[in-house]
């Protein structure tokens, strides 16, 4: 994976952009993609092109097809391989380690006021956007709590796609874009257990990151076969009072939504079938805590209807499923003047590689190119 790592950071997130400016941006990064020519049409294809002439050994395989599934939501056949040549030449930097909040993330609140005193407006995000439209194009946010404001320049919807399709007018959109975009291949959601348990007598050395699968021969993608457990209070003793521990165990993206569409929250069947999907958590939770159940003390149990509901995730995806090689991200434009998007539905990836490069993308597109060289100059990329 060496060479291939080296080809798919030949070329910085930060010097792309969606516009005329582009080959400009690539001007001073060309020689490094000659030079890795060679290896790019395979790393436009699945990671599996790769890993199956090379890599025989089924534990092996079973553990690449597990660390694709956790990047992207999918196994090896359909993950990029540029994705997963760009993590490898992330895990094999010398002194590489895997950085960890402490003190959690900030509140909303104090983000707001610091994007108040940087003198931009904090209102998009205190507020929810219940719609964006306006006479001409997306110009215009209005919010939950009857604000809104108008864009001078553009609005960027960090929403999923299809999320952020119901909050535009149906005339808005040419019928076949939002035909195309609308059916989005999507990844499933989520079972989630949040606990706060008694840390008594736990071992000193407890980790904080497990990853349990219950059986290989199934698949990475099966229903509640992969299982994640998290102790962040082993890292940072401020996310739990003393002698406690914060869990968050879940199920990466593959809980059929299916299984819970249409349920009232308040009913009994709801609450029957929280307590039927969660025991797999349970159970993963009890290889590493054998006594967990007798320890806890703060029970919560989220379903894909709470994912949906809270994160705003269409029926609480954990994000598209585009395949490599069958079908691409569309990255930030769209057919509305002055409506960008960026998040999950416009880079490859799951969670923050992908939110991080697409949003990084979309702010290179808003600038001018000498803006955007001073930039990578800035950040050593460019001199």
């Amino acid at each position: 994976m060496g060479p291939y790592g080296e080809a798919a950071i030949a070329l910085p997130p930060a010097a792309v952009r969606a516009d005329w400016g582009l080959p400009r941006s690539l001007l001073p990064f060309l020689g490094r993609l000659l030079h890795h020519a060679p290896r790019l049409g395979k790393l436009s294809g699945p990671f599996s092109a790769l890993m199956n002439p090379v890599v025989q050994d089924p534990f092996l395989r079973n553990w690449l097809n597990l660390l694709c599934f956790l990047l992207s939501g999918l196994p090896a056949h359909s993950t990029s391989a540029a994705e997963m040549a760009f993590m490898f030449a992330e895990w094999y930097q010398p002194d590489v380690v895997l950085d960890y909040p402490v003190g959690a993330a900030l509140p909303r609140r104090r983000i707001g006021a610091r994007a108040r005193k940087a003198g931009r407006s904090a209102t998009v995000g205190g507020s929810r956007c219940r719609d964006l439209g306006g006479e001409e194009s997306s110009s215009r946010g209005a919010l939950e709590n009857g604000g809104g404001d108008r864009a001078r320049k553009a609005v960027v919807s960090n929403l999923s796609i299809w999320d952020t399709l119901a909050l535009l007018p149906p005339d808005t959109l040419p019928p076949a874009f939002r035909q195309q975009r609308q059916q989005t291949p999507e990844c499933h959601s989520f079972m989630h257990l949040h606990l706060g348990i008694d840390a008594t007598d736990l071992p000193t050395d407890l980790a904080c990151h497990h990853i349990v699968v219950n059986d290989w021969a199934l698949g990475v993608t099966a229903p509640q076969n992969v299982i994640l457990i998290s102790i962040p209070s082993v890292l940072d003793p401020t996310l739990a009072p003393t002698g406690k521990h914060t869990i968050h165990v879940y199920s990466p993206g593959n809980e059929p939504y299916d299984l819970w569409q249409g349920m009232d929250r308040r009913s009994a069947a709801y609450s029957d079938l929280k307590a039927a999907r969660s025991e797999a958590l349970w159970q993963a939770l009890e290889r590493v805590i054998p006594d967990v159940r007798r320890r806890t003390e703060v029970t919560l149990v989220g379903t894909p209807l709470t994912h949906e509901r809270f994160l705003r995730r269409h029926r609480g995806t954990y994000g598209p499923a585009i395949a490599a090689g069958q079908g691409f991200f569309p990255g930030p434009k769209t057919p509305v003047k002055g409506l960008l998007c960026c998040g999950d539905s416009t880079f490859p990836g799951i969670g923050l590689p992908a939110v991080a490069a697409s949003g990084w993308i979309t702010a290179n597109t808003l600038v001018s190119s000498p803006q955007h060289l001073d930039l990578l100059r800035a950040i050593n990329l460019y001199e």
